[in-house]
């Protein structure tokens, strides 16, 4: 037994916002590029930006945020073998300075490059808390000695006085007091020693006033220069130019300024005649909250998420757009390196270089050179352009096709039939080839090319060049290219379709020259066989040469666009031009069988509007394996989605999306495993975005490439190579003109920007989070699980994002992964996790047969594991857990000591929507006849409002027995003072309205389910029944108990006798608002329910009620229950957070089940009920006469078929010193968090008396939400989140929890 003074809070890691940013400047000889201070939460990490890596980490502060870092190098020891450098550094945050010490020791190979690095950051000094804010810090050079070293700081406050500290006396030396005593929102400071000082401070007058320090005897007074106006808002950021003769300001205004000094800077330090130098930068679209100025350029960036590069006479060079939320606040930008540096509330720190072309001249005048000895720009005609030059006309020749093969080599089609090779070399120039001249002159209209590697080690490589043109002709040619020339092979013609019938072209790499499709306008597609004779080189080919094979015929009757096949598998995908994705069987004896009769094939399976109304513009199979397909597709309403084909049960399901806000039409995505649950590998998007040509890299949220060019309906061709940084070609047409872009750095050791330094996370603040259990994870399939000190966290947000993150103790990072979104952006506000399943009796009267029964047996083992995320709009959705076993060396793991590796995430299964008319209110209408005088006018509202939101859920799984149905019952608190239960029926995704849980006074906060059984357990773990009580908390302080079991069960009687298997399950996918037609459809019950007499506080006919196509039911047919037992005024305001522990069977009578009920609000205070539920009811008086807690029961509460009893209460009125946002406990101990920031840990002793056992502060500002987790023996995971995320750690013992020193 572990002794409670054992148990200890240990504080880790934190992701959040990233709040300052320092450069720690090492000899370029020894490092190329500087280290980098980030401040984060409470925590200092130290990057090496070379390798992209964290060195260490420390923690600084306990609760306050870092505002300010510097840092000044102290001593330096340089040796033919060894190096060791010393820094001091200054971390400033909120009222506290404190003083750290970062040494560096490198072993030096030959030519002073560092073998090894070693840095140790550790605390140094630390001051006094001042009376005000400090706004910056200066380090300065003792006047004195001769040494380099500094012992002395310039403190600068928010009331405008600067403090010097002596760092060997450890006290204020003195303190300068500006002649403008006001309040500042910024304050910078510039000077080496303390008679130069100058101080800019920005006032909350949207003013700047400039002062300096000077000698006045043995003391310092401060002398007022100027006061700088022109800003219309608060000034958040000031910043001096290296020599002191500028500054720019950032305002609220979206604006900055740069300010000069005239007047020669003698001894006197003297400055006169201060002016505004240059023009005024607009630009932002929101508050500015960081600038810098150099010698040539002024950077900006602000709350709009944009980083600005400007030039000195205002011309804007660059916009860098890479953070998503609430913007940068704080970037950093070295003119010796051209490194670029922000990092915003995302948690990213991005590295950017900004190419020492970008800025010419030194008068400055800014200008962009779009290309250099990296980059090529070349802008090329068609051989026979000149003989047409001026307007054209019906005998002008332009292009129709482009297609790249290589970085240098480009084949161009035209109108004329003439088909061009384009070898770009080395030195900028283009070697022409005309190939061929097909279709007597008919313009070519399509054309697709296919790459064969080389033939053999002499032969050079081999390219198929298909070519459709307007008289329905079809053209294979076949080029071989040697080192010295480009030549023409075999050529076959032959008519495909009619005059203008024939649309596309299309070769599959898996069945290599062998075969080609064509499409025409109406959605057919047919499949050609080329000869033998024509792939093996034959110089004599003719029509016969080809046979038509099959005919695909599409459902749709729309444009095919693009197509993959699965030579394993034997199927053919396609996407068509209306964005369907439809399924073709491909069978091998067809592809390889003996020539005959072409066959007519009807589809497998579709999926319609797949990409909404918008084109597919690509299709792929990304893996496959026992049966199961993965696929890909991208299209023209910006988004990827991801399906998932079953050859053996022929269905096509949705598993997921992701859309690329960036682009409005995505051609393709590199290829390589991006499948959407790779949290590792890296992917891009290449596609475009209004005029421009974009390639996106989807892992980091990075620009890589963005070249105007008119955008995607103009003829254009891309490449990438491994790298897409370093290898991309892009080639547009454009007035008669081919213009190639070019980036081809074939030397991969280079490094590529941007670069991510720091996971990206969330952009706005949390209002929930869970963990995901492992031991869910594990004993679905009966294994005990291993999950001890690692896994993965599922997190809301107000941007409407949800992501999952994977934790692990002693890690120096997380990882995490986008989930999805929710409909429109929508936040996120509450999220629950689903695994357990309550398995419930089969109806005798309709079990199935011996043979189904042993099929929906195994069926059984295979528990859905569900995510449920509810918000604003009134946005439901769920996510089901799809978990993959991958090679021990994956990055993913979990299984530490089982050597079971597993990659985990969730993939979209449903989203649920109201509709205008929303059913809720619809419902209200009626709702006075069955509540009597009872006014619920607050609840209804407009019936075509749509702001309601959704502020809390809690669900359950219920399965009955041999049946594949699994029903998955949510419980959903909305704002408009309602509570509902839906039901969610897997694998079909129905939906239905279960019942409406009225009266509801007030808006509910929290909610939480307790489930038991009413009888003994069967040896197949069935029940006979269960009972299902709701909890809620509401804003007037209640808390309510709600009894759903006879809702339940009517509801699973009903289902039972539906044959839903057999329903056709409709195609879904999420809703995104760019030219998307999914989201949820409704299944009526209908006419085969018969209403049913409900057994509750209150009693109606009453049945279920499903909507169809977006319309309800009469308010007849939905369940109206009333609540079970309501405890008013528990809390003197509203009830934020509720947690319920797991039971405790009681031994001592009966069949009982004990309970915690822990909850907190916004009066500080926490509350601890302790109730029984007491089942079967017959022996309930016996039982109850002989329990000894009967004596101090507080209350009593008989039901027919159980009873409560509320055994204690007691109550903390001041646990925390503000609002509690977030509770949970085991029935041990109990977790609490609020907006003091801190974390408490409650232990539970006899009587339910709660004692306070200890308390941490924590890094997250403005905390919304707390869970924990229990990760074996004597060790919990505790995760708070709101301003960011951290970790917890409460254990017996001390442990590693990847914390700094």
């Amino acid at each position: 037994m572990v002794e409670l003074g054992q148990w200890r809070l240990h504080s880790g890691q934190y992701i959040g916002e990233i709040s300052a940013l320092c450069f720690v400047h090492l000899p370029p000889d020894i490092h190329s590029l500087p280290y980098l201070l980030a401040g984060t939460g409470s925590q200092i990490l130290l990057y090496d930006l070379v390798g992209g890596q964290v060195v260490t980490s420390i923690q600084v502060f306990l609760g306050i945020r870092v505002h300010g870092i510097t840092c000044s190098l102290v001593s330096s020891t340089i040796g033919s073998s060894s190096c060791t450098l010393g820094f001091k550094v200054a971390v400033f945050g909120e009222r506290r300075v404190k003083l750290l010490s970062l040494c560096f020791e490198m072993a030096l190979g030959c030519q002073k490059i560092p073998l090894q690095v070693t840095a140790n950051l550790r605390l140094f000094h630390l001051l006094p808390k001042f009376s005000n804010w400090v706004l910056d810090v200066c380090f300065l050079k003792d006047e004195i000695s001769s040494l380099e070293e500094s012992f002395c700081i310039a403190i600068g406050c928010s009331d405008n006085s600067v403090c010097l500290w002596d760092m060997l006396k450890s006290s204020v030396t003195c303190e300068i007091e500006s002649p403008d005593r006001c309040l500042l929102f910024s304050m910078r400071l510039w000077g080496e020693k303390l008679d130069a000082l100058r101080v800019a401070s920005g006032t909350i007058y949207n003013e700047i006033i400039v002062w300096q320090v000077v000698p006045h005897g043995q003391q310092f007074e401060a002398l007022h220069i100027c006061r700088l106006s022109g800003h219309e808002g608060s000034i958040f950021r000031i910043a001096w130019s290296a020599d002191g003769s500028k500054l720019v300001s950032a305002s609220d205004d979206r604006s900055a300024r740069i300010w000069a000094f005239d007047g020669e800077r003698g001894n006197s330090n003297e400055v006169h005649g201060p002016y505004l130098a240059g023009p005024i930068l607009f630009g932002h679209n929101a508050r500015i909250w960081d600038c810098c100025i150099s010698d040539s350029l002024i950077v900006t960036a602000g709350e709009d998420c944009t980083c600005r590069v400007w030039g000195m006479d205002g011309s804007q060079l660059k916009i860098i757009k890479e953070h998503t939320g609430r913007g940068i606040w704080r970037f950093l930008y070295n003119p010796e390196c051209s490194l670029l540096v922000t990092a915003g509330f995302d948690s990213t720190i991005k590295l950017h270089k900004l190419q020492s072309f970008l800025f010419r001249g030194s008068d400055g005048h800014g200008g962009i050179e779009e290309f250099s000895n990296r980059k090529a720009n070349l802008a090329v005609s068609i051989p026979n352009s000149a003989e047409h030059m001026g307007l054209m006309d019906s005998k002008s020749e332009y292009v129709r096709c482009l297609r790249f093969t290589s970085e240098e080599s480009l084949y161009v089609a035209t109108n004329q039939g003439y088909l061009y090779h384009a070898t770009l070399c080395e030195t900028e120039e283009v070697k022409w080839t005309k190939l061929v001249r097909v279709g007597e002159g008919a313009p070519i209209v399509c054309m697709d090319l296919l790459a064969q590697s080389p033939l053999g080690l002499h032969s050079g490589t081999a390219d198929w060049v298909a070519v459709g043109d307007g008289k329905g002709r079809m053209t294979v040619v076949r080029f071989v290219d040697d080192a010295c020339f480009h030549k023409v092979g075999q050529t076959l013609t032959w008519s495909a379709e009619a005059e203008r019938q024939l649309l596309g072209a299309y070769w599959s790499k898996a069945l290599g020259c062998s075969h080609i499709f064509t499409a025409d306008p109406r959605g057919m597609l047919k499949l050609w066989r080329l000869s033998d004779s024509l792939r093996s080189g034959s110089s004599v080919v003719g029509s016969t040469d080809v046979l038509l094979v099959a005919e695909f015929i599409s459902c749709f009757a729309a444009r095919i666009m693009c197509l993959d096949v699965s030579v394993e598998e034997e199927v053919l995908l396609c996407g068509d031009l209306r964005g369907n994705l439809v399924l073709f069987p491909l069978l091998k004896d067809l592809l390889l069988g003996t020539p005959g009769a072409s066959e007519k094939i009807v589809p497998l399976n579709h999926f319609k509007g797949a990409h909404g109304i918008s084109s597919v513009s690509s299709i792929s199979i990304t893996s496959s394996r026992c049966g199961q397909i993965e696929i890909r597709s991208t299209g023209a309403d910006g988004c990827i989605c991801y399906l998932e084909y079953d050859n053996d049960q022929k269905s096509l399901e949705f598993t997921g999306m992701k859309q690329v806000k960036e682009l409005s039409l995505i051609q393709s995505v590199s290829p390589g495993g991006d499948f959407a649950d790779d949290l590792t590998c890296t992917s891009y998007a290449i596609g475009f975005a209004s005029a421009d040509f974009i390639i996106w890299n989807i892992t980091t949220n990075t620009k890589v490439v963005q070249v105007p060019c008119g955008g995607w309906r103009r003829p254009h061709s891309y490449y990438l190579g491994d790298i897409a940084e370093m290898m991309n070609c892009f080639a547009f047409v454009k007035d008669e003109i081919i213009y190639i872009h070019r980036h081809w750095l074939p030397d991969c050791k280079r490094k590529s920007f941007p670069q991510i330094l720091h996971m990206q996370f969330h952009g706005r603040e949390m209002h929930t989070l869970r963990f995901i259990s492992g031991d869910s994870l594990y004993n679905t399939n009966g294994e005990h699980s291993t999950f001890y000190r690692s896994g993965w966290i599922a997190t809301g947000c107000e941007d409407g994002t949800v992501r999952l993150t994977r934790y692990a103790s002693g890690a120096k990072n997380f990882s995490s992964k986008l989930l999805g979104e929710h409909v429109g952006g929508s936040a996120v506000r509450s999220i629950c996790f689903v695994s357990k399943v309550h398995m419930v009796s089969a109806d005798v009267n309709n079990l199935p047969d011996k043979t189904n029964r042993e099929s929906t047996a195994s069926e059984d083992r295979e528990v859905p594991i569900l995510l449920i995320s509810v918000g604003a709009k009134q946005v439901l959705t769920s996510w089901l857990l799809k978990e993959r076993k991958c090679s021990k060396a994956g990055n993913d793991t979990i299984g530490p000591s089982s050597g079971m590796f597993s990659s985990v995430s969730f993939q979209w299964l449903s989203t649920h929507m109201p509709i205008k008319c929303s059913g809720t209110h619809k419902k209200m209408e009626n709702i006075d006849e069955l509540l009597g005088d009872l006014e619920l006018k607050h609840c209804r509202g407009d019936k075509y409002e749509n702001d309601w939101r959704y502020l809390s859920v809690t669900a359950f799984l219920v399965k009955r027995a041999f049946s594949r149905l699994t029903v998955c019952f949510v419980v959903i608190a909305c704002s408009d003072a309602t509570l509902a239960l839906r039901a969610l029926v897997l694998p079909n995704r129905f939906w239905y309205d279960v019942a409406s849980l009225i009266p509801v006074p007030s808006p509910i906060l929290a909610v939480q389910h307790i489930i038991i059984s009413k009888h003994a357990v069967s040896k197949d773990n069935i029940h006979d029944g269960n009972l299902y009580i709701v909890i809620s908390g509401s804003t007037d302080g209640s808390i309510t108990f709600w009894d759903l079991t006879a809702s339940v069960e009517a509801f699973m009687r009903q289902l039972s006798t539906l044959q839903l298997q057999k329903s056709i399950e409709c195609h879904k996918r999420p809703r995104t608002g760019r030219g998307s037609q999914g989201g949820r459809w409704w299944r009526s019950l209908g006419s085969t329910l018969t209403n049913k007499q409900v057994v509750n506080s209150v009693s109606t006919e009453s049945g279920f009620q499903a909507e169809n196509m977006g319309t309800y039911d009469s308010l007849s047919e939905v369940f109206v229950l009333r609540p079970l037992l309501v405890l008013s005024n528990i809390h003197q305001s509203g009830v934020n957070c509720l947690h319920v522990s797991g039971f405790k069977e009681r031994q001592n009578f009966g069949h009982g089940f004990l309970f915690n009920l822990l909850s907190g609000g916004d009066d500080q205070a926490i509350h601890c009920l302790t109730f029984d539920l007491s089942v079967p009811p017959t022996s309930l008086d016996s039982i109850l006469d002989k329990t000894p807690d009967m004596e101090n029961c507080i209350f009593n509460f008989q039901k027919q078929n159980y009873g409560i009893r509320i055994l204690y209460h007691d109550r903390i009125a001041s646990a925390h010193s503000s609002a509690i946002k977030g509770i949970w406990t085991d029935g041990t101990w109990v977790f609490s968090t609020g907006l003091d920031q801190r974390v408490r840990c409650w232990c539970i002793e006899d009587h339910s008396k709660l004692t306070e056992h200890s308390q941490l502060i924590i890094s997250v500002p403005e905390p919304e939400a707390l869970d924990a987790t229990t990760c074996g023996k004597n060790h919990y995971n505790i995760a708070v989140a709101g301003r960011g995320m951290q970790l917890v750690v409460f254990s017996a013992s001390s442990c590693d929890v990847g914390r700094g020193d």
